[in-house]
């Protein structure tokens, strides 16, 4: 029969024990963070790229003027709200067959709060004028 002091685990086989368990947890807590942190961000870019989306459809769809120049403004989506500047230009498609006139227009999108150097979405197209 063994002692008492035999049968148990030993201070230092508790500590090393502990000490993984330590490591692995705060790994785990890590990953989600990130994981939550990824996921913000893939929604904030998605519903820019929507927002992006509507702001062409309105300028293909003549409910805003298609004038060359450059354009700022703000826009929701969801629960953000994104700033915005429009670039228009005149565009000459090359192509050995005629084709219209067209302006190019470029949208950059941004969260309003945090200003345009954290551009989220560019969305491109093409409009007649």
């Amino acid at each position: 029969m063994r002692s008492p002091v035999e049968r148990g685990f030993t201070l230092l086989e508790v500590l090393v024990a502990l000490t993984v368990l330590g490591v692995a947890l705060a790994a785990l807590v890590k990953g989600g963070a990130d994981h939550a942190r990824n996921t913000a961000y893939l929604q904030e870019r998605t519903l820019a790229h929507w927002a992006g989306q509507n702001l062409l459809a309105e300028y293909e769809t003549g409910m805003r003027p298609a004038q060359t120049g450059n354009r700022t403004g703000e826009t929701s989506m969801g629960p953000y709200r994104f700033g915005y500047r429009v670039e228009m230009s005149d565009y000459s498609p090359q192509s050995p067959f005629p084709l219209p006139a067209v302006r190019r227009v470029d949208i950059r999108l941004w969260l309003a709060e945090r200003g345009e150097a954290e551009q989220r979405a560019m969305v491109t197209g093409f409009v007649l004028p």
